[in-house]
C-alpha cells in the first residue's frame, strides 16, 4: 500500500516569514493612507473649506495604491500559506494517523468554502498541532497549549472582517462622516491585521520546528 512520507515544511516557513514581514510592511503603509484619509476627513468636518481637491485626490491615490500592494501581496503569501498548511497537515497524518477524521484535502478546499472558511481551518490547525507535539524526554506525550494557534485565527478573521465592512462602506459612503467612519474601520482592520501576521509568522515557527523535532526521532511512514 502506498505510503505518506514526511517532507519538510522549513523551507515554506522561511519564505512565509519573509511574506509575513512584507505584509506588515504595506500594512503600515495603509494604516498611514488610512489615518491619512480619516484625518482629512476630520479637517472638512471642522471645515468644509479647510481641505483642497488636490488633498483629496492625493489621499485617494495613496489608499488606492496600499490596497492593490495589500492585494497582490495577500494572493501570493495565502498560496504560499495553503501550500505549507497542506504540508504540515499531512505531516501530521504520519505522526498520528486517523487523529483527524478530514481528509488532508481539507486543508486546501477548507479555505474555499463559503462560511466553512471561518472555521474549518482553525479546526484543522488545531488537530495538527496537537498531532505534531513532540514527545517529552520520557517518551510521554506532551501538550503544548494551543493558545498561539487561536490567537492567529481570532486576530486573522476579525482582521478580514473588518477590511471587508470597511471597504463595502467605505464604496458606499455618500457623507464625510461616511467616509471618516468607513476609514476608521479600514484603519481598525490594518492595524489587526498586523497583529494576525505577527501571530502567523509564530505560528507558522513553532509548528514547523515541532514538526521538525517530532521527525528527528527517526524515519516515519504511515500507510494510506
Amino acid at each position: 500500500m502506498k505510503g505518506t512520507r514526511l517532507r519538510a515544511p522549513v523551507g515554506l516557513a522561511i519564505a512565509l516569514t519573509v511574506l509575513f514581514a512584507l505584509v506588515i510592511g504595506f500594512d503600515v503603509f495603509a494604516a498611514y493612507a488610512d489615518w491619512h484619509t480619516r484625518s482629512l476627513m476630520q479637517r472638512l468636518l471642522a471645515d468644509s473649506a479647510a481641505v483642497g481637491v488636490a488633498e483629496l485626490d492625493q489621499a485617494d491615490r495613496l489608499a488606492g495604491r496600499a490596497g492593490m500592494f495589500q492585494g497582490q501581496l495577500a494572493i501570493v503569501t495565502g498560496i504560499v500559506f495553503i501550500v505549507w498548511f497542506h504540508r504540515v497537515r499531512t505531516n501530521a497524518e504520519v505522526f498520528a494517523p486517523g487523529a483527524d477524521r478530514l481528509p488532508h484535502g481539507w486543508a486546501i478546499g477548507a479555505w474555499f468554502v463559503p462560511l466553512a472558511n471561518l472555521l474549518l481551518p482553525y479546526r484543522i490547525a488545531m488537530a495538527t498541532w496537537v498531532s505534531s507535539t513532540p514527545p517529552g524526554a520520557d517518551g510521554r506525550h506532551r501538550r503544548f497549549r494551543l493558545t498561539l494557534v487561536t490567537l492567529w485565527w481570532a486576530t486573522f478573521v476579525l482582521a478580514k472582517i473588518l477590511a471587508w465592512y470597511g471597504g463595502m462602506t467605505y464604496g458606499r459612503a455618500e457623507t464625510t462622516e461616511a467616509v471618516r467612519d468607513a476609514a476608521t474601520t479600514i484603519l481598525a482592520g490594518d492595524v489587526l491585521d498586523i497583529v494576525a501576521a505577527v501571530f502567523a509568522v509564530l505560528f507558522v515557527r513553532r509548528l514547523t520546528a515541532m514538526q521538525h523535532a517530532r521527525a528527528a526521532g527517526g524515519p516515519v511512514v504511515a500507510a494510506v
